[in-house]
């Protein structure tokens, strides 16, 4: 900042060496342009016509419709032109931030010297307590980054992914009615599967060997038919024992009891007949019969 404030003390002009270079480039540039003088009576109004276009400036605001004058502060080509017609000098023209009296009251100021931290002075008050250091969880790692492309090592097992489960309501099963499982999880209805497949695999067992042997499937439809006769005669004497209305329940009972002995005693491989008839009496009030 010292060197600064000394190396334009001795410069003469209203400009710094930089901008009065820049401006001189860009007078050099406006012979190209022609201004013409739109005719008002402050003359600082000018058309300038030259490629790719036309433009306007206006000397009395510090205009100009390519805006460079405005943006940099230093008059631009068009400018240039116009002033160079009405004979005025462009470093007359150039912003006041630019000139070489800002910059000398820019540098004015200095800097007191500051002596080492040996000399100085201790204060009474408590030092300021830096801030904590905030470590991350984990080891710090001391392997580097690896790309995507790049294939991690197989040696150490990767840590198992945990992803949170949704909450759902308790389930109910549709077969026990019971809270905590379905009915494809139900333990009761597992058994009672299993207990009508063993069911329906021993009907199915009985039924293939009934088919390879006839004669113990005879055997077992006339031990059937006999059993089903058997249950019917025994019906039918319960029936005539109820019925004591009349003085042939005796006879009734009598007859009923021979058809069973009957029954009885004949053979399982021949078939038997049953004797349903019953005694006449001749007195009409004897005549009733016993329905069944």
């Amino acid at each position: 900042m010292a060197k600064n404030k000394v190396k334009l003390d001795n410069h003469l002009g209203l400009l710094p060496p930089v901008i009065k270079s820049r401006l001189e480039k860009v007078r050099k540039e406006s012979r190209h342009w022609h201004a013409i003088w739109s005719g008002d009576t402050g003359y600082e109004k000018f058309e300038v016509h030259g490629r790719p276009t036309n433009h306007v400036v206006d000397l009395g605001k510090r205009l100009c419709t390519c805006q460079f004058w405005m943006l940099t502060g230093i008059p631009c080509v068009h400018a240039c032109a116009a002033l160079a017609r009405v004979n005025k000098h462009p470093e007359d023209f150039c912003h006041k931030l630019i000139t070489i009296e800002s910059y000398k009251e820019t540098y004015k100021y200095h800097i007191n010297p500051i002596p080492g931290q040996a000399f100085w002075e201790q204060s009474q008050f408590n030092k300021p307590l830096a801030p904590p250091i905030k470590r991350k969880p984990g080891n710090l790692q001391t392997k580097r980054r690896k790309d995507s492309d790049e294939v991690s090592s197989s040696s150490k097992k990767s840590k198992p992914v945990t992803a949170l489960k949704r909450q759902l309501r308790p389930f109910t099963c549709k077969y026990c009615l019971q809270k905590g499982h379905t009915k494809r999880g139900c333990e009761k209805k597992r058994e009672a599967d299993a207990a009508q497949a063993a069911a329906d695999a021993a009907a199915a067992a009985k039924a293939a060997e009934a088919a390879k042997d006839p004669k113990n499937a005879s055997a077992q439809a006339t031990a059937t038919a006999q059993a089903t006769t058997t249950d019917t005669a025994t019906a039918s004497a319960s029936a005539s024992a109820t019925a004591t209305a009349t003085p042939n329940a005796t006879t009734t009972a009598t007859a009923t009891a021979n058809a069973n002995i009957t029954i009885n005693s004949a053979p399982i491989g021949q078939a038997s007949e049953i004797d349903l008839s019953q005694p006449i009496c001749s007195e009409p009030e004897d005549s009733q019969k016993v329905q069944f």
